[in-house]
């Protein structure tokens, strides 16, 4: 049986980022204002919410970010558990801490192994062009856009 490849990003598709964006205003003391671009510079004109958040993204804080919806590990788990399909979990951070990745999406309720989890350097694109999902799913515009470029089938979440 050929098995579907299908590969997730974490942030903002499996993982809400709002707690870590909210805290990073909160420290800047400012209201919180959605970002209107997914560059830090270009989003935010205030430095100093620039600056937490990318304090806030090697904090410990990003791996205890909850999951956005309940039934997500229900859904993953289900096609963990599917042997028509192997399941990855593709992630940009800027720290590579995979153990610390993994350990985020076990304390989730999520049943994956260590070894689906990739988080190396290198542009996202050129990995899952690298990995042949039958499917990609992630949230970044750029992301999605070198996929496309690359040919690689991906869904924009």
């Amino acid at each position: 049986m050929n098995k579907k490849k299908l590969t997730f990003d974490l942030d903002n598709v499996i993982f809400d980022m709002k707690p870590l964006y909210r805290t990073a205003f909160r420290r800047a003391g400012v209201p919180y204002v959605k970002p209107t671009s997914w560059d830090l510079n270009e989003a935010y004109t205030n430095k100093t919410v620039v600056n937490n958040l990318l304090e806030l993204f090697g904090d410990d804080m990003l791996y205890q970010m909850p999951v956005l919806d309940k039934n997500i590990p229900y859904i993953l788990n289900n096609l963990l558990k599917n042997p028509a399909y192997d399941i990855l979990f593709v992630t940009e951070r800027m720290h590579k801490q995979p153990s610390k990745t993994y350990n985020q999406l076990r304390r989730a309720g999520i049943n994956c192994n260590y070894n689906q989890v990739i988080d190396k350097d290198g542009l996202k694109s050129d990995i899952l062009k690298e990995l042949q999902p039958t499917m990609h799913f992630d949230d970044g515009p750029l992301v999605v856009g070198g996929c496309l470029d690359k040919g690689v089938p991906v869904t924009m979440i």
